[in-house]
């Protein structure tokens, strides 16, 4: 067995793409699919233990702060220093998937997936 698999290229990755394409929270019309995959990504991720039920509640809104402040450093320090911005250090999670956060499951999903957001 020269270890080859079928139908692969050598030198070529497994192709992927971004986990999540909204933006979500609680309280607003969530896509069910799309909080489905944020849920088994955030159980996976962080060993939250989320039912993935695709309804953004209060359990999924603790798991997104969580997951905001372990890697405060690319979700929520780019935001310091926006006027409008109510994030003013590495523990003011929101627990809003926006911008940054949704890049960096991205990234973690599938590095270099999608391209850093535009802020504010």
């Amino acid at each position: 067995d020269n270890g080859e698999v079928l139908g692969a290229v050598a030198g070529e990755q497994e192709s992927c793409g971004p986990l999540l394409s909204t933006y979500m929270r609680m309280g607003i019309d969530n896509n069910i699919d799309e909080v489905m995959k944020l849920q088994g990504f955030l159980n996976t991720e962080m060993g939250s233990g989320l039912p993935e039920t695709g309804f953004f509640g209060p359990l999924t809104h603790e798991a997104v702060d969580a997951f905001q402040i372990k890697y405060w450093e690319d979700v929520l320090k780019p935001w310091f220093g926006f006027p409008e911005s109510a994030i003013k250090d590495q523990d003011d999670a929101t627990g809003y998937v926006y911008k940054t956060t949704r890049w960096k499951i991205n990234d973690l999903f599938c590095p270099g997936s999608e391209a850093l957001p535009v802020l504010p």
